[in-house]
C-alpha cells in the first residue's frame, strides 16, 4: 500500500494567518501556481478561488495532488504579465496611488487586502506611484509574481475529488489488474493512480475495470 490521502482538494491555512484574506471568499482569478523543488516542481496555469478557510479552484485542486505538508506553494497573481515593466511605465505617466495602480492588475478587493497587509509590515502603497523608488516597485512586482504561502492542511476527504495513494501499481499486472496474489484484482480508486481534473479519474476507473474484466474472461473455462 501507498499511504492514502485526499487529493484534488482545497488547501487550508491557519485561521489567524488567513484572517486578512478570509473576506475575499468567493473571489476568483487566473494564476500560475506551483510547488516542489527545482528537481521535482509541479505548476499549473488555472483559476484560483479564495474561501473562508483557504484556497480552492481548479489550480489549487490540481496542485494539491503534488503538495507535501509543511511545504509552501507559490502564486503568480498576474501570470503572463510584465508587472515590473508596467509599474515602471506607470511611474513615469501616472499620479495614481500605488494601491489604485495595483488594482488595475489584480482584482480591487485583493489589492486592498494586499495593501493593508503590506501597510502593517511597514510598506506605504498609499502614495502616488511617481513618488515610489524603482527598488520599491521592483520588490512589489516580485512579491506579486511569487507570493509564497504555506498551507496548514487540506479540507480532507469531505471536499476531495479523489484519493491519492492506495494499492501499489508495482504489485499489479498492468494488463489485467491482477495482484501477485492469484485471483485477487484491484481497480479504480483503490489503486495508487491519480489523474488531473477533467475526467481522467473516471477514465481510469472504466479502463482499469475493462482490463480486469478482460483478464477474468480469459481465465474462464469454456462450458
Amino acid at each position: 500500500m501507498v499511504e492514502p490521502r485526499p487529493a484534488l482538494v482545497p488547501l487550508t491555512f491557519d485561521e489567524a494567518a488567513w484572517a486578512p484574506y478570509a473576506q475575499l471568499a468567493g473571489l476568483s482569478l487566473p494564476v500560475r501556481i506551483e510547488t516542489g523543488s527545482k528537481k521535482a516542481k509541479a505548476a499549473f496555469l488555472e483559476d484560483l478561488l479564495f474561501t473562508h478557510r483557504g484556497l480552492s479552484g481548479p489550480g489549487v485542486l490540481q496542485i494539491s495532488s503534488y503538495w507535501q505538508p509543511d511545504t509552501p506553494i507559490q502564486l503568480d497573481l498576474a501570470p503572463d504579465s510584465d508587472i515590473s515593466g508596467k509599474l515602471q511605465r506607470a511611474k513615469s505617466t501616472s499620479r495614481k496611488l500605488i494601491a489604485n495602480e495595483l488594482a488595475t492588475y489584480v482584482p480591487a478587493r485583493l489589492a486592498d487586502a494586499w495593501v493593508k497587509q503590506d501597510g502593517a509590515a511597514g510598506h506605504n502603497w498609499q502614495r502616488p506611484i511617481n513618488e515610489a523608488t524603482d527598488k520599491a516597485l521592483a520588490a512589489l512586482a516580485g512579491r506579486l509574481s511569487r507570493w509564497e504561502l504555506t498551507p496548514s492542511g487540506t479540507e480532507g476527504y469531505k471536499k476531495a475529488e479523489v484519493t491519492a495513494g492506495g494499492v501499489d501499481t508495482r504489485d499489479l499486472s498492468s494488463q489485467t489488474m491482477e495482484s501477485k496474489q492469484p485471483g485477487l484484482y484491484f481497480i479504480g480508486e483503490v489503486v495508487d493512480v491519480t489523474g488531473w481534473l477533467g475526467g481522467y479519474n473516471f477514465q481510469w476507473a472504466w479502463a482499469s475495470a475493462f482490463a480486469c474484466a478482460q483478464g477474468l474472461a480469459a481465465k474462464q473455462k469454456p462450458l
